[in-house]
């Protein structure tokens, strides 16, 4: 797997890339990457921005859903003065528990 993360304006955490070969499509391994992905930004309180792209050999529909599963929303502020540029954003989530240890993520409810 290769994957290409940055940070711009905002501050926001752009994934510029993640691409998987196929024959790992389909069983988990980018579910469990996004996942430590959006956990590390809801830890530190960033906006995760991407853009998805067929440029490698996915499906941008299937793509689009997948990041709408993650908790993406279309972003409906690009192009504004101050907005990311990618076409999907996902704001970070509150009460979220991140373990270093073993880059997961549990959410957590006060008692």
């Amino acid at each position: 797997m290769r994957l290409e993360l940055g940070v711009d304006r905002g501050p926001f955490l752009v994934l510029f890339w993640v691409l998987l070969p196929e024959t790992e499509r389909g069983n988990g391994v980018g579910t469990r990457v996004m996942a430590d992905i959006t956990a590390a930004a809801d830890l530190r309180g960033v906006p995760v921005t991407l853009s998805p792209s067929a440029r490698f050999g996915g499906d941008l529909d299937r793509l689009q859903g997948f990041y709408e599963r993650l908790g993406f929303i279309t972003n409906t502020s690009r192009g504004q003065m101050g907005a990311a540029r990618e076409s999907m954003v996902r704001v970070p989530r509150t009460r979220t528990a991140f373990d270093e240890r073993t880059l997961t993520w549990q959410t957590w409810l006060p008692s």
